[in-house]
């Protein structure tokens, strides 16, 4: 793309967006007993059980941290955690009904929150606006060969230099 503005302009509302989406989720489980993390694995959870590998993939979060919150939603009784029989270190997570249940009430709300804004848009741009939701969205699935071949170019080189060290690269 050799339009620098519209690309300036595109890393800001990514960041903008990402930012202020994690401020609405955060508000609206504010007065619930789970996190905005635990909230994306019980999502997550609702397209049927998933070994701890895959969820954190799904979920985008190292699996030491995946192991927490899936310990803390297990205490609460909203997924429960089986190790295979030939092989104890592979966990399968499941959602319980209760999780479900929590889950369904959590969507139901955000549904309300989500018509609420969509209101503010002319109904004449709401085909427009999801239609670009659901582009932006698509290019950037990790499945997407863009998208894999654009975290290959950012995490190529430490771009922060001697300031810090470089962590674990992208895996494509």
């Amino acid at each position: 793309m050799k339009n620098k503005l519209l690309v300036q302009r595109t890393y800001h509302a990514f960041t903008y967006l990402s930012r202020r989406v994690g401020r609405l989720m955060r508000a609206q489980l504010s007065p619930c007993p789970i996190t905005v993390q635990q909230c994306y694995a019980l999502e997550s959870l609702m397209e049927g059980h998933k070994s701890m590998n895959s969820l954190a993939e799904d979920v985008a979060i190292h699996q030491s941290t995946l192991t927490r919150i899936v310990e803390k939603l297990e205490k609460q009784g909203l997924v429960t955690r089986t190790r295979k029989t030939d092989n104890q270190r592979m966990v399968t997570v499941q959602i319980t009904e209760t999780g479900k249940q929590i889950h369904d009430q959590l969507y139901q709300e955000s549904l309300k929150i989500i018509a609420t804004l969509l209101d503010q848009v002319p109904t004449a741009q709401h085909e427009t606006l999801v239609g670009a939701l659901e582009t932006v969205v698509n290019l950037i699935d990790p499945e997407n060969q863009a998208f894999r071949s654009a975290m290959e170019i950012c995490c190529a080189t430490n771009i922060i230099g001697d300031i810090l060290p470089m962590k674990n690269k992208f895996k494509p």
